[in-house]
């Protein structure tokens, strides 16, 4: 699927996800949309309901195709639509083609669908074509090319023998597992904004919620950060109202006692007044004082959720510059400055030890929408996953603060190089602060850790790496301090000496 056109995305997209919505996966999105299967089926819902948003035959298509999903009438009707309302927008169509492909990836086509002669009707023989348990494992069988249903269909292929992923490697550190499995005191809140009640703002790609989406899925995964399932929490676009949020700050703060919380927003933010704020998927751009999340609200919360917790790591993903080909999303409400969270929005939220806060890029700064490496998230939000998925530098049990925001600090500047703004590529670089440098918070646990122990010399380097992004939050670099901080992020993005994978 290297060169695929717009017409091969949409029907590859709606043939995976037609008997994932007849199956039931699709009100499952949301607060459970943490297994493969029901993600990826997010992902092309939420692209399909942005662009039919206002055209009331691409509605009604979108309709009738929920309710009968493995109709191939049906399927035909919003294949046509989709094509029509995608192919004036090249942003949008590179999106449906990316995920066509990721579909691909996660489950290679049989010569049928490489033929693209799939017929997907009501009958018996082909009305589970394509299936999947909602756990993330699918199964593609053979399809009913026939127009003639007096010959039978082919033999369905032999199931595939289960992938069954090694057992972790036991964690015998109490502070990170209980039950030398799990990141036993890890509770997360994911939050995801890129669909708005406001369609001005919302963000190209809806790449904002696919991050959320993504990280929540990553956190939850046993093999990878082994977050407890019921220890993180997720809201996506319309679930992420204000009122929402708010609660479920609330209940971070009630459930995380003793334990790590995690805050990871991406989505909007923007000044209010001399403040700034967090955007709900309800903001009301004519009122933001009252029903965006103000940084006074935001800190009463977080303030609770600190008391309660023994560690405390907030992660901002807020006021995206659109990738290549889209606009920038301020210029559509003279309300938005573009701006990243000033230093008296994200100082607060670290005041004492085991707090730290990374935000996507500096005060003054914009983050890009749309990563070059994978254009269905924010290249903050791919760096993240790549840095949690098994990327990031060092060996020990746990991924720590210091490794996160070092791999984040070399990668993602590169990562949203590919965006420009105002007339010249775009500058993204993520901000690290702690008001107390003396811990190196584990964040999650590292995926397919071998028992070994974290490098001294991983750890010098990223943490003398924080140390130095700490002086040039206060504005206090020294040129000798820059040429060693540029040498520093030179060796980590490299892959060389300290990274953990020599």
């Amino acid at each position: 699927m290297d060169q695929i056109t717009l017409a091969d995305a949409a029907r590859q997209v709606l043939i995976y996800i037609a008997p994932l919505i007849a199956a039931g996966t699709l009100a499952k999105i949301g607060e459970d949309a943490t297994d493969t299967a029901t993600e990826m089926l997010g992902r092309v819902w939420d692209a399909l309901a942005r662009r039919f948003r206002g055209h009331d035959e691409a509605e009604a298509a979108m309709t009738l195709f929920k309710a009968k999903p493995q109709n191939e009438a049906r399927r035909q009707i919003i294949e046509a639509q989709v094509i029509e309302r995608f192919e004036s927008d090249p942003a949008a169509t590179a999106e449906l083609i990316a995920l066509a492909k990721a579909i691909a990836a996660l489950s290679p086509p049989s010569t049928s669908q490489r033929q693209q002669t799939q017929t997907i009707g009501d009958n018996a023989n082909v009305g589970i074509a394509i299936a999947g348990d909602h756990h993330g494992n699918l199964t593609i069988a053979s399809l009913d090319q026939s127009r003639n249903k007096g010959v039978p269909p082919a033999a369905p292929a032999p199931a595939a023998s289960p992938v069954v992923a090694a057992p972790r490697q036991r964690v015998d550190d109490p502070t990170l597992s209980a039950d030398g499995a799990h990141f036993s005191y890890g509770h997360a809140l994911i939050i995801g904004v890129g669909t708005y009640a406001s369609p001005t703002i919302s963000v190209p790609g809806g790449t904002t919620a696919n991050d959320a989406r993504a990280l929540a899925s990553l956190l939850r995964d046993p093999h990878r950060a082994a977050y407890p399932d019921s220890q993180v929490h997720v809201l996506l676009d319309a679930k992420a109202s204000r009122t929402n949020i708010l609660d479920a700050l609330e209940k971070l703060a009630n459930d995380v006692i003793g334990g790590t919380a995690l805050i990871f927003f991406a989505g909007h933010g923007a000044p209010v007044g001399e403040s700034y704020a967090l955007l709900p998927y309800d903001t009301d751009l004519k009122n933001l004082a009252g029903t965006a999340i103000t940084a006074e609200v935001f800190h009463q919360r977080v303030a609770k959720i600190r008391t309660n917790a023994k560690r405390l790591v907030v992660l901002l993903n807020c006021c995206h510059a659109g990738g290549v080909g889209d606009a920038v999303l301020d210029t559509g409400a003279d309300v938005l400055s573009g701006d990243a969270p000033p230093a008296d929005f994200y100082r607060p939220l670290a005041v004492g030890s085991g707090q730290a806060v990374i935000s996507s890029s500096r005060p003054t700064q914009k983050s890009g929408a749309r990563s070059k490496a994978t254009p269905q998230h924010t290249p903050f939000g791919a760096q993240v996953l790549a840095a949690l998925g098994g990327t990031a530098p060092g060996q020990g049990a746990g991924v720590g603060i210091f490794e996160l925001f070092a791999y984040l600090r070399a990668h993602v500047p590169a990562d949203a190089t590919h965006i420009w703004y105002q007339g010249a590529p775009l500058v993204q670089e993520p901000l690290f602060y702690a008001s107390q440098l003396d811990d190196n918070i584990a964040v999650a646990l590292r995926p397919d850790w071998n028992g070994g122990t974290l490098s001294s010399d991983t750890l010098s380097l990223a943490q003398r790496l924080a140390e130095l992004e700490l002086a040039s939050e206060a504005g206090a670099l020294t040129p000798a301090q820059v040429a060693e901080r540029d040498t520093l992020l030179t060796r980590i993005a490299g892959g060389g000496e300290g990274n953990g994978h020599r």
